[in-house]
């Protein structure tokens, strides 16, 4: 059955461009859904809308907050509005680092904003989400939550419980309430704060736009898929993890090594 999204609203976190932005200009283009972009950064979501036009509206809030989840939920319904999904795309990546040194109140920050967002997310909206005969929640994870990655502790460890979490949801709503999930690989967008060591160790030659990413995943959506692991990169640590579960992150950490890349430098 497909999903049928047009003039039906929809949440989309991490709005403001990327993976987010680009999500919802498909959802809305295509699909006809009205969306309701979260995100931070007002400049940023005023120029999604101009893309996007009337179909997008926004708020700004701080999605690794309870309090505003559950604000933005009340406004909702003082305006009658139902949305019938939520995509939780919300995230952060950090420095590449070493475990030992990321401070506790950093890793805390890391899995509030790439996690525990989403859990607020359903905790609020929930209620409104099964107002429809067919809501929907689809979290956006990592491909680094199907392969540990050196120097990625927090943000993998992230990733891997919102995996988890949504596994947990798929298996205690296995009908009237759709659970999927996305697992990209590396996609270049502003998750990197504009790093150009990221893009001198050669991410670019094997990372997805985001707008392909975003087509795949609206794609998996209206599909109603469980699971869709993006990127013939995401494709391999997925791969490579199953049948090799600990040599496998060995070689991949040999690669990055091998690389000679200043964004690995320190690592190992």
């Amino acid at each position: 059955m497909k999903y049928d999204l047009k003039d039906k609203y929809v949440v989309v976190s991490g709005a403001s461009g990327g993976i987010g932005g680009e999500t919802a200009a498909v959802l809305a283009g295509e699909y006809g859904a009205k969306i309701i972009g979260i995100g931070r950064n007002e400049e940023k979501l005023k120029n999604i809308k101009t893309k996007i036009g009337d179909a997008f509206e926004y708020e700004i809030f701080d999605v690794s907050v309870r309090e505003n989840w559950i604000g933005f939920a009340e406004k909702l319904g003082n305006r009658g509005i139902y949305p019938v999904l939520l995509v939780n795309n919300a995230g952060m990546f950090p420095r590449f680092e070493k475990t030992c040194n990321v401070s506790s109140e950093e890793f805390a920050h890391i899995m509030e904003v790439n996690f525990m967002s989403a859990v607020y997310a359903v905790e609020a909206l929930l209620p409104l989400l099964n107002q429809n005969p067919a809501p929907g929640i689809y979290n956006v994870c990592s491909s680094a939550a199907l392969c540990a990655v050196a120097g990625t502790a927090a943000y993998s460890a992230s990733k891997s419980a919102l995996k988890a979490y949504t596994e947990s949801l798929m298996l205690e709503n296995n009908g009237k309430l759709y659970v999927g999930a996305a697992y990209p690989g590396v996609t270049m967008t502003d998750l990197f704060r504009g790093d150009e060591r990221v893009k001198a160790s050669g991410a670019e030659k094997i990372a997805s736009s985001p707008a392909k990413t975003a087509y795949k995943i609206v794609k998996a959506i209206i599909s109603r898929k469980k699971r869709k692991v993006i990127g013939w990169d995401a494709a391999a640590m997925s791969f490579i993890a199953r049948l090799l579960p600990w040599t496998g992150p060995r070689i991949i950490a040999g690669i990055m090594k091998k690389s000679g890349a200043e964004v690995f430098s320190g690592l190992f």
